[in-house]
């Protein structure tokens, strides 16, 4: 390897890029379910955000709300 170790020694750097990439090829099953998931509860968020604008406006099931009544759908 190096000796000196203020020399900018280039096999630890491959050695160390290797290593992750070997760690990312046999884990990222770990890496990629997790962030599907974050993904998926992002945009059902903003779905959930989009379709509130219609809440109670449909003509087929337009109704007058009950006095202290909650809104049907959150």
């Amino acid at each position: 390897m190096c000796e000196q170790r203020r020399r900018f020694c280039p096999s630890s750097v491959t050695t160390a890029m290797v290593n992750f990439a070997q760690a990312l090829r046999d884990h990222w099953v770990h890496i990629l379910v997790p962030l599907g998931f974050v993904v998926g509860c992002y945009l059902d968020r903003l779905n959930d955000e989009k379709l509130s604008t219609f809440r109670n406006k449909s003509l087929l099931y337009r109704r007058e709300l009950k006095p202290g009544e909650e809104t049907t759908w959150k």
